[in-house]
């Protein structure tokens, strides 16, 4: 299995005065990190709301048949940048209408320089999400063949909910992708702490992007992030006791990169000190299961 070097934004939520500087912007990072060799990089969550920020001020409504409305603009953008620089693209989230109805989803796009595109919807909607805008949640999980192994996407509260990367783990996952938002220290930390617990429950790697900083304006769907991007492992060895391969600067418009070793995973699930994907004891938590619903 080869190394992947990967690299994980952390997108800044800055004035822009054209949808042109939106893409130049997004250009020049994907530009960089094919430049500084990196085979994937990641978005956040909502990273094309950006563009609201160029409008008068929006219902949710409003906002989503905007941003669906650039769909297809998203993906051929993404698909030429993926060809024209050789990388993986995880174009963060996009607000579009699901193929099977009329409702809006927010879906992950990752872009292969074949042409390729993988999709993930968010399949846990957060109150807001729900309620406001509101959108559709996914209802599948879909776990994908690299040339590096098994990927996952689990969108930011996605990474909440311990089954999910439970299932991609035991289906083959080797790394999950974790595209986030979250607009301040309590959202942050319940994404950035939960990453770090699936990667130690499942012995797997985690990759965490985020958006930061702040519009001068308003916008009541995204007008400020709070995140520090990284990319976890187990807290055993051959890792890192804190199980952090890196992360950035709070707070900064920056991107990370590092290279995530697979052989190393493999020694960890192996001969760690712990075992908790392997020791796991299916049968017993099924019959505290029935017990409880009985």
């Amino acid at each position: 299995m080869k190394n992947l070097t990967i690299a994980t934004t952390q997108y800044g939520l800055t004035d822009i005065q054209s949808e042109e500087q939106f893409w130049t912007g997004i250009t020049a990072k994907i530009r960089d990190a094919s430049e500084k060799g990196a085979a994937i990089i990641v978005f956040p969550e909502y990273v094309t709301a950006h563009l609201l920020s160029l409008e008068h001020t929006m219902l949710h409504d409003e906002a989503c048949h905007f941003l669906d409305h650039r769909t297809e603009q998203y993906v051929q953008f993404f698909q030429r940048q993926s060809r024209e620089w050789n990388i993986a693209i995880l174009a963060g989230t996009h607000i579009c209408k699901a193929e099977k109805d009329h409702e809006y989803v927010n879906k992950a796009f990752l872009f292969f320089p074949d042409g390729r595109i993988e999709t993930q919807s968010k399949l846990h909607l957060t109150p807001e999400e729900q309620i406001r805008w509101p959108l559709a949640a996914g209802d599948e999980l879909n776990v994908f063949e690299t040339e590096w192994g098994n990927m996952a996407i689990l969108t930011c509260y996605d990474i909440e909910f311990p089954e999910l990367a439970r299932v991609a783990a035991l289906r083959g996952a080797e790394l999950i992708l974790c595209p986030s938002y979250t607009d301040s220290t309590h959202g942050y930390y319940r994404v950035r702490h939960c990453c770090q617990a699936r990667a130690i429950e499942n012995q797997l790697f985690v990759v965490l992007s985020g958006l930061v900083g702040s519009l001068s304006e308003d916008r009541p769907q995204v007008d400020q992030g709070y995140s520090q991007a990284g990319v976890f492992t187990p807290c055993d060895t051959p890792f890192a006791a804190d199980g952090i391969l890196i992360v950035g600067e709070l707070g900064d418009d920056m991107t990370v990169i590092a290279e995530v070793d697979f052989h190393k995973l493999r020694e960890n699930r192996e001969r760690g000190t712990v075992a908790p994907f392997y020791d796991r004891r299916p049968e017993l938590y099924e019959q505290e299961h029935r017990k409880t619903f009985s």
